[in-house]
């Protein structure tokens, strides 16, 4: 006789597919001690149910696993809860100006020096660098450190991009930085006024997050890493997600959430990275090396992944016009990376046994990281790495062919597939009508036999979740994207790369917990597994698909215990 089950999910659609792709349909789900013991239908669960058990009726709605994000800064958390947010402003590019933009972001930054006036630097986080590129009515007007000055010129401020790839610092923020017109800047990422004095942007992270970090208390205290932290973990469980992959290193992040794991204070597993950039790549290493297990609490948070930034502007194969940045037709933007030092650094990295993560977009940048993953395999074959390409939004042909030869996962974010020319006039602007028609795939990938794991970019997007579900259904703007009213009629983006509902939720859910080499522990339920899962008010298999972003979560489930409840 078996033991009485803690918990028995009954009158349920269990929905759930394995990494060999077998599906799994149910009815019933028992849960002891934190596992599934249980899937099958109502009459095989009758030995595990007893006195104690709670039994809870799901109506005959979906039980989906716990989904899982691929690619995500929650270690960024702080970023986003923790600072002066400009993501509620949503110009319109038909109407709106740059000059409008900026006098909501300076409303928005006031409003907020008022109410923090003891705070010795201010933080900000949301601004799009579309609105001043020519996103909007195709005009171009820089926002600088002049505007930021207007508002607050007394104390550092930082404004950090929604996409996290550019800063713009006030006046004051470059003199406690030491930032002058004479600063070593061999890239040329930090943007110079005419007479050659910095404007206040720093593009990429690699050069301004060492410059803002030697800003007196820019960083965050532990106790507001770990505030934010949780209600990044309390947003991320009502979205139904139970694994979540991080992809850049912040180290005083990093030590709170090792703290949290300790305590008993995830409600997710979190999968980290070490940070590698090619000017520091020798030492990088060795601290990754030095590191490997420095924050690791068992299978609750593991760092055993180091994260390479490929490509900032978008490299291409074919050249293309960068109108609206460098007005020199013709050139293709350069690597972050110098690209013997990327395949020396990458080969190293497999041969200590960590995957590589790499942020690349354009074509020739993932031609070049394909190179190297396999550069790296053929020196030093180890069949257990599992070597990543983060966002995927431009790939030859070929080179799909090659990342399902090679094994190598695409991380890509549906909530950016409904992305299209009528959608993103600055990239337009910058590479044209016909490349940005072939933005994002995915169905050609997972027909290439590569394995792709969902992720949102939180908070760089909100996290998405189900509604990430239906985008990669069918590739239009949903409801939570905050640009779905200006866009909610456009037609779907490349609509041949649409995939099915088995495909949106097996890269939700098993192939993110395969890419944290998680899937024999979670990602699917199945007996054995750890129990996450996902109880929806609907029947998502027969929901139509421009209604799946309108279902609700009802519970979510972590290691058996209820970690969100919707009241």
């Amino acid at each position: 006789m078996a033991q009485n089950a803690d918990k028995f999910y009954k009158n349920a659609k269990v929905y759930s597919i394995a990494l060999d792709g077998t599906e799994t349909h149910a009815e019933a789900i028992a849960i002891k001690d934190g596992k599934f013991v249980y899937v099958g239908d109502e009459a095989g669960v009758a030995e595990w149910i007893g006195n104690t058990t709670e039994v809870i009726d799901c109506n005959g709605k979906s039980v989906i696993p716990g989904l899982g994000d691929a690619h995500l800064h929650n270690a960024q958390a702080a970023q986003k809860y923790g600072t002066c947010s400009f993501s509620d402003i949503v110009p319109n590019p038909k109407v709106d100006t740059p000059e409008g933009a900026i006098k909501q972001i300076q409303e928005k930054l006031k409003a907020y020096a008022e109410m923090h006036r003891d705070i010795p630097v201010i933080r900000g986080f949301g601004w799009n660098r579309a609105w001043f590129s020519g996103g909007l009515q195709g005009i171009v007007r820089p926002f600088t450190r002049h505007d930021v000055d207007a508002v607050v010129s007394d104390k550092p401020v930082v404004l950090v991009s929604f996409c996290g790839h550019l800063a713009l610092l006030n006046t004051k923020a470059l003199e406690v930085a030491g930032v002058t017109k004479d600063t070593d800047d061999q890239q040329g990422l930090i943007v110079k006024e005419s007479d050659g004095s910095p404007s206040g942007y720093i593009s990429e992270p690699v050069v301004f997050r060492p410059i803002v970090y030697s800003i007196p208390n820019y960083d965050f205290t532990p106790q507001e890493h770990h505030d934010c932290l949780k209600k990044a973990f309390d947003e991320l469980n009502a979205s139904g997600y139970t694994l979540l992959c991080d992809c850049q290193q912040h180290e005083s992040s990093y030590e709170v959430l090792s703290e949290m794991a300790k305590n008993g204070e995830f409600t997710a597993r979190v999968s980290g990275v070490h940070n590698i950039n090619d000017a520091t790549r020798e030492a990088d290493l060795k601290k990754a090396i030095a590191n490997r297990t420095k924050f690791d609490v068992e299978e609750m948070f593991t760092v055993n992944t180091v994260k390479y930034f490929a490509d900032g502007s978008i490299s291409m194969i074919e050249p293309y016009a960068d109108t609206a940045v460098s007005n020199k037709p013709g050139t293709r933007e350069p690597l972050l990376w110098d690209e013997e030092h990327m395949k020396d650094s990458m080969a190293l990295a497999n041969k200590e046994g960590f995957n590589i993560h790499t942020h690349a977009f354009g074509n020739y940048t993932i031609r070049r990281i394909i190179d190297c993953y396999e550069n790296a395999q053929k020196l030093y074959p180890n069949p257990t790495i599992r070597n990543i390409i983060a966002h995927c939004a431009f790939i030859a042909p070929a080179d799909k062919v090659r990342m399902g030869k090679s094994h190598i996962i695409a991380s890509n974010q549906p909530g950016w597939f409904s992305d299209t020319p009528t959608a993103e006039p600055i990239l337009v602007a910058d590479w044209g009508e016909d490349v940005i028609k072939q933005i994002y795939p995915s169905k050609s990938l997972i027909d290439n036999g590569v394995v792709c794991a969902y992720g949102s970019d939180f908070p760089v997007n909100p996290a998405f979740g189900l509604a990430g579900i239906q985008v990669a259904m069918t590739r239009k703007c949903v409801k939570v994207d905050s640009t779905y009213e200006i866009y909610k009629d456009v037609p779907a983006a490349l609509p041949e790369e649409c995939v099915s509902l088995k495909e949106a939720l097996q890269a939700h859910t098993i192939h993110v917990a395969y890419q944290a080499h998680l899937e024999n522990v979670t990602g699917s339920i199945e007996v054995g597994k750890s129990a996450e899962l996902v109880v929806l008010d609907s029947d998502i298999e027969t929901t139509p698909v421009e209604q799946i972003q309108d279902i609700k979560v009802i519970e979510t489930v972590f290691k058996g215990k209820t970690v969100f409840k919707k009241i």
